[in-house]
């Protein structure tokens, strides 16, 4: 169900809705939910019993005090005990439905969260590249925040209802006249309702979708804070951010306006009918028909009232933002925009040092991005033998990183196919991808945690192993001169490290899980030629070659340099998505004008 369905939804389906999220919610906590529930309800009559009591002890004790009539020591301490004990259950009921209240409502917010988490890791790429990060944030902080926030007033209401129900069968059992006063006031509640639901629901969409807006342009500020700063656009996007703000604020400002004639009706309803029973209730005393005790008591219950009515206003108040963040968290929740896995996995011979390589094989693969008017690549025809290092070359925007991404399943191609063994992706189980396959591209992501943490990404990878890692990426050396070593903090997103250090930490991190294929799209471009060549040296004898003369690793890698290349087994020149060329760097230096361009240029420009 998406936002634009709250437009269709009357007043009674926003009712419907909310009230049977609340109850979904409140089925997975068998302890906290009837306790609550039980604490709400006890509570209501005790609103009831109070006004009992205080009518019972204006006939029985205040009317004959001023009579000069003598009463009863008794009489005084049945009334003391009952006002003193019904105070104290209500105390015990308020603290115990306010904490079991509480669980349920946090508990709901993390379980939701979690699973929106969850269902992020397993939808697919597409999906994602379809929903800005902004709005990703937006569905597991404030969807998810307003859709549990009526919990807290839900078993309050209940009791609400159930004290309501108590006082007119109470007000009807003391006289006729009064009870028609009673259900006029909780007619004119329900129309007040009515009409709030009716007229907040749109407004409360919209102001969900503009906080969405805010974090999604919150988060690209953040993001591109660097960019922003560089090209001196910071009051553009200032000014992008005021008026991102602005719509929430006016949006929000809306929802109050209707809050603001709401609340007071809630308000005012019980002590404006106070009025009329008195009107009424002093004839009927006068009369003979009714005692000034149950007068009392009735004109108490009618106070009383303002209580249960404005908490159940307040469960109605938020609703229609709870309705919102349901269907906006419940969008994401029922996608089946998944990766598809099947079942196989890949077995086979292992070398001396672990698991042997992958070999790959590319069939008439073409990919195309959403809403591009030509495919990005393909169709793609390529084999690679297991433990061949090859080398990706093509102009910007010839589909290199496409190709790549295809290749360690990024992304599925829109026709053909790529196997691994001989074995479809498509068919392979889940996680086996990622157990054997690691992809280091040109953006170094790194967490706000240790160099280890960000090396072992919470795998079972020992210290040993990591050491090893950072050697071949050679960053042992400056991590070992930082202080802590393995324990020292890189700060947000690495920022306690050069790029060059960064990028040499995330490549350690693809080959700390010794992986059977490595991709790298750029990995090394921060690196001046000759610690490139040293890490691709190192990547080469530690990973690719075996002792026992098998290959443990296949290597892609797109790059330009001729330090680079000259590594490779074999080098792809691809040209608009399709492979011009292929064959050693020499064949193609010597046979191939376009290559030669290519490489010539990248050192030209690193010469001048």
């Amino acid at each position: 169900m998406s936002g634009n369905d709250l437009d269709s939804m009357d007043t009674g389906a926003v009712l419907r809705t909310g009230v049977r999220v609340m109850a979904k919610g409140s089925l997975g906590y068998r302890l906290a939910t009837p306790l609550s529930i039980i604490a709400g309800l006890v509570n209501g009559s005790t609103m009831v019993f109070s006004a009992v009591a205080i009518g019972w002890a204006t006939d029985h004790l205040i009317i004959p005090a001023f009579t000069d009539h003598a009463v009863p020591t008794r009489s005084w301490w049945i009334a003391l005990g009952a006002i003193a004990g019904v105070s104290v259950l209500r105390v015990i009921t308020i603290v115990t439905r306010a904490v079991a209240a509480a669980h349920v409502q946090y508990g709901n917010q993390a379980s939701t969260r979690r699973a929106l988490i969850r269902q992020y890791a397993k939808l697919g790429v597409p999906w994602h590249r379809r929903h800005s990060t902004g709005q990703l944030l937006s569905n597991v902080v404030s969807d998810v925040e307003v859709q549990w926030a009526p919990m807290q007033f839900f078993a309050f209401a209940m009791g609400s209802v159930f004290m309501l129900m108590v006082a007119l069968a109470n007000i009807a059992r003391s006289d006729w006249y009064l009870a028609v006063v009673a259900v006029m006031l909780v007619l004119v509640v329900l129309l007040a309702n009515f009409v709030y639901q009716r007229v907040m629901s749109p407004r409360a969409r919209d102001a969900q979708r503009a906080r969405a807006a805010v974090s999604s342009v919150a988060h690209e500020a953040v993001e591109g804070e660097q960019v922003i700063r560089t090209l001196g656009i910071v009051e553009d996007e200032s000014d992008r951010f005021v008026r991102a703000a602005e719509n929430t604020r006016v949006a929000n400002t809306r929802m109050s306006f209707v809050s603001a004639a709401f609340d007071p009706v809630i308000e005012l309803a019980p002590t404006a009918t106070v009025l009329v029973v008195l009107l009424i209730g002093s004839g009927r005393v006068s009369a003979g028909e009714l005692t000034v005790g149950t007068l009392v008591e009735t004109i108490y219950l009618f106070l009383t009232m303002a209580l249960p009515l404005g908490m159940i206003g307040r469960f109605l108040s938020v609703l229609p933002l709870a309705v919102v963040g349901n269907m906006r968290t419940g969008a994401v929740l029922d996608s089946v925009d998944y990766t598809q896995f099947g079942t196989e996995t890949l077995n086979g011979s292992e070398t001396s040092h672990g698991e042997r390589a992958l070999g790959v094989r590319v069939t008439a693969a073409r990919f195309a991005y959403d809403g591009a008017t030509r495919d990005a690549l393909g169709p793609v025809d390529l084999q690679f033998v297991a433990g061949d290092v090859v080398a990706v070359v093509g102009a910007t925007g010839s589909g290199k990183t496409t190709l790549v991404r295809v290749l360690a399943r990024l992304a599925d191609p829109d026709s053909g196919t790529v196997h691994y063994d001989g074995i479809d992706v498509r068919s392979l189980a889940a996680g086996e991808i990622e157990s054997r396959v690691a992809v280091v591209s040109q953006t170094a992501f790194l967490f706000d945690d240790t160099v280890r943490d960000n090396v072992t990404l919470g795998r079972d990878i020992d210290d040993h192993q990591v050491w090893k890692a950072l050697e071949v990426a050679e960053a042992a050396e400056f991590v070992r001169g930082l202080s802590g070593g393995l324990d020292a903090g890189v700060g947000k997103r690495g920022a306690s490290l050069s790029g060059g250090q960064r990028q040499r930490i995330a490549l350690a991190r693809g080959l700390a899980g010794s992986p059977s294929l490595l991709i790298l799209d750029d990995a090394t471009s921060a690196l001046d030629p000759a610690v490139e060549r040293d890490v691709l040296d190192n990547i080469r004898r530690e990973f690719v070659s075996a002792s026992d003369g098998g290959r443990r690793c296949t290597v892609v890698m797109t790059a330009a340099r001729k330090s680079t290349v000259t590594l490779a087994d074999r080098v792809l020149l691809l040209d608009n998505g399709l492979v011009e060329a292929s064959g050693t760097h020499a064949q193609l230096l010597a046979a191939n004008a376009a290559y030669r361009a290519i490489v010539d240029a990248y050192a030209d420009g690193l010469r001048s």
